[in-house]
């Protein structure tokens, strides 16, 4: 730092002479000892650097009276100039501390508002948490707490975040959203596996956004529980998600098939059947309720809850707690009133008489045939990775066919759609409005949390699925609508119904196969007779001697 009456005359010339000079003339005025303001771009670019820690002088009130002048005038214009260098080495926060310490050293709640919004730009470091921790300290408030819990949130120390954010909720007399959220994203960073007894950080998050009532910005909302939802749910479920396509693939998918679109305009004929392993992969998968059954039996937090809710003994067998949670499940899904004996803590043994009562739905398993083969190794594994001749004298057959199964294919989507997965959909969007009412009456956090972000991704999957098939179908696009019947199948198992359908379209699948290989066979006939009759003609030839050597 420059002697201050050195500082002094410095200042001066710059208020003198601030209309010609740069804002990097003004920089070397006050941080060099010799500054060269003559000297060309190549020569500053090795001589001037940058500070990193200013030390303003305070010994008397000269010092101070031109400390403040430069602060000024790091605040109006340097800051800016070199925005990023100063955020990292906190030049702000350095102007601030020494304002607070030798200018403004009892600050009016507007100043103090003025100087949080200036530090809500400045990087979660220390320099900005010393500050904030002083505002909190000196002059507390839920708004103080609320901005150094931010900090320390940014600074990923999230158990000091989340303490200030449950004092500052306790102070105030109107919810602050915007902190309820970034609450629960502390919670959910952390991820202890316990907030308090039995509860971890995600079940609590979980409980505390179920009992949210009437967001405003429902968006933060939806987002916030999906994310708290996906970090409960066990990895058994969260791989079955749908897989999101290649922005260059779904365009290239785009304009092949606006090709093929203009080919059949002009008249032109298509010989094959549209599969994309990707847009198939890219379709919401519902949720059965067999593989929720399977995951609640791996489930150990769940099965300990449950435990807990029951009062059974720990050492009682895995097995029967499994048991009790499946048909936990069970019922939540067929006789939600049943469970409002929930709500009466003393009635265990009533409720554990009727989790064994419960019956299961029984779905009739489906036959996929051939079919099975193509959604699993796809289209090609199935018919054959071969080469067509496109001269055949049946192709006209194969076009036929090829025509009957998108037909058939087109019907069987249209189906799906309206006749189970609108009807399903509806099912489950009754039923989260059962559940979600029933767990906000519910005290047994663990339990209630993990099972309300089982059925919320019930619900999200089949409503998004739905929106992914309506999307598809309403579309002039014959490929689109293809692969909706492709991810129709593939769901169809988990409603048991549908079987004919299925024989209908192997089938027809099965004769277009056919009609395929007759014609690669063809292919490879004619080409041998082609072949022999070029080998007796050229014999024929070199016997005249019309061939030379």
């Amino acid at each position: 730092m420059l002697p201050t009456k050195i500082l002094k005359l410095r200042l001066s010339r710059i208020q003198k002479g601030k209309e010609h000079l740069s804002t990097q003339d003004k920089l070397m005025l006050v941080s060099m000892e010799s500054p060269d303001l003559s000297a060309h771009f190549l020569l500053r670019l090795f001589k001037v650097s940058l500070p990193k820690q200013w030390k303003f002088k305070h010994e008397n009130d000269e010092d101070i009276l031109y400390s403040t002048e430069l602060i000024q005038l790091i605040e109006d214009e340097l800051l800016t100039a070199y925005e990023v260098h100063a955020r990292k080495y906190a030049w702000y926060e350095q102007c601030l501390m020494y304002r607070l310490n030798f200018i403004v050293t009892q600050p009016t709640q507007q100043q103090i508002n003025g100087y949080l919004r200036q530090l809500d730009h400045c990087l979660d470091q220390q320099p900005k948490i010393e500050l904030l921790s002083y505002f909190q300290q000196h002059y507390p408030s839920a708004q103080h707490a609320v901005a150094l819990a931010n900090a320390y949130a940014g600074a990923t120390e999230y158990t000091q975040a989340i303490e200030l954010y449950e004092w500052a909720a306790q102070q105030s007399t109107q919810r602050n959203e915007i902190a309820f959220y970034a609450y629960i994203e502390c919670l959910l960073n952390r991820n202890e596996s316990k907030y308090k007894l039995h509860v971890s950080d995600a079940e609590y998050a979980m409980n505390l956004l179920i009992h949210y009532q009437k967001p405003i910005d429902q968006k933060n909302y939806n987002q916030t529980l999906q994310r708290a939802a996906s970090q409960l749910l066990p990895e058994s479920i969260l791989k079955t998600r749908a897989i999101e396509t290649n922005i260059l693939a779904d365009v290239g998918r785009g304009l092949n098939s606006l090709g093929k679109s203009i080919n059949g305009m002009l008249g032109g004929k298509q010989s094959h059947i549209p599969f994309s392993q990707a847009m198939i992969a890219s379709a919401p998968q519902l949720l059965s309720e067999t593989s929720i059954i399977e995951c609640l039996a791996q489930s150990e937090d769940l099965q300990k809850a449950l435990q807990h809710l029951l009062q059974i003994e720990a050492s009682s067998q895995q097995r029967d707690t499994a048991y009790l949670l499946g048909q936990f499940w069970r019922a939540m899904q067929h006789d939600t009133d049943a469970l409002q004996v929930l709500l009466q803590p003393v009635k265990k043994v009533e409720l554990t008489n009727l989790l064994v009562q419960t019956k299961s739905t029984q779905i009739a398993d489906l036959q996929l045939g051939q079919i099975q083969i193509i959604l699993e190794q796809g289209l090609m594994a199935y018919l054959g990775d071969v080469r067509l001749n496109k001269q055949h004298p049946e192709r006209a057959a194969l076009y036929a066919q090829r025509d009957i199964v998108v037909y058939e294919m087109t019907v069987f989507a249209k189906w799906f759609y309206q006749a189970l997965l609108n009807p399903y959909l509806q099912r489950q969007l009754q039923q989260f409005k059962q559940v979600d009412h029933l767990f906000k009456l519910w005290d047994e956090v663990a339990l209630s949390s993990r099972l309300f972000a089982l059925q919320f991704e019930m619900r999200n999957r089949a409503r998004d699925l739905s929106v992914w098939m309506q999307t598809k179908l309403e579309q002039c696009n014959e490929s689109d609508r293809i692969q909706v019947a492709w991810v129709a199948l593939r769901e169809l198992s988990n409603f048991g119904i549908g079987q004919e359908k299925v024989q209908l379209l192997e089938s027809a699948l099965e004769h277009y196969k056919v009609l395929r290989l007759s014609q690669i066979q063809t292919v490879h006939a004619e080409n041998k007779q082609q072949f022999v009759a070029t080998d007796e003609e050229l014999e024929f030839r070199n016997e005249r001697g019309d061939l030379k050597t």
